[in-house]
């Protein structure tokens, strides 16, 4: 009988000691419940705000030739003393230049181009400008969004108009845009979801080309280091 409770005892130990050593083992402890990451909510007027906050640095340009019309687009400012940088698809062809920028009409003179860039740039005597910043370093890859935003001329005076695009493909030296071509686009900044300006835009074959801030800015640094 007391080898009985003997044997009782000692199994009722075991499984005690079993019971207390399966709980403490890693797999078998309570996992508890990660918090469900937030949402990332971007609103309504995300790209609006984006493309007002550059509507004091861009400008509408108007090319003429023997008193007509012969090209419109959009240009930047990249100095505050009234340099502009624009594609040279606006500017080719024509001997007389006007940039609207507020309520002024402002009469300008290219000061430099080159047609193998597709860049020039104009000088209107202006001071206290404001200036666009560019994102020379940015990585381009295909499916990004993307705003491509200028100016044109409504009645004499520039008006603001932007539309959603995104990044179609890259090649070497070519990158295109997945957004509606539009006769008034060349000249236009192409704005990244940082509301940084990447490039712009220009108009090859009915699509939309993009010219990086890279070369944009090796343009501008080259005309600077000119003077």
């Amino acid at each position: 009988m007391n080898y009985l409770k003997i044997i009782l005892v000692g199994f009722l130990g075991g499984a005690a000691a079993w019971f207390l050593l399966w709980s403490f083992l890693p797999e078998n402890k309570a996992i508890e419940p990660s918090p469900t990451p937030m949402p990332i909510i971007v609103s309504p007027d995300f790209w609006q705000k984006i493309v007002s906050e550059h509507g004091l640095s861009t400008v509408a340009i108007q090319s003429f030739k023997g008193g007509k019309i012969v090209k419109e687009g959009s240009g930047m400012i990249i100095s505050s003393d009234g340099v502009i940088i624009t594609t040279f698809d606006v500017t080719a062809g024509a001997d007389v230049f006007q940039v609207l920028h507020g309520d002024k009409i402002l009469r300008a003179q290219q000061v430099r181009y080159d047609g193998s860039k597709n860049l020039a740039l104009l000088k209107v005597a202006a001071t206290d400008m404001n200036v666009t910043r560019l994102e020379r370093n940015y990585q381009f890859q295909s499916g990004q969004d993307v705003v491509v935003s200028g100016k044109t001329v409504e009645l004499s005076s520039p008006t603001v108009f932007a539309q959603r695009g995104m990044i179609s493909y890259i090649l070497s030296k070519v990158i295109v845009i997945d957004t509606e071509p539009r006769y008034f686009l060349s000249g236009s900044k192409v704005i990244n979801n940082s509301g940084i300006v990447v490039g712009i835009s220009y108009l090859r074959s009915g699509a939309v080309h993009l010219i990086t801030a890279e070369a944009m800015d090796d343009f501008i640094k080259n005309y600077f280091e000119s003077l």
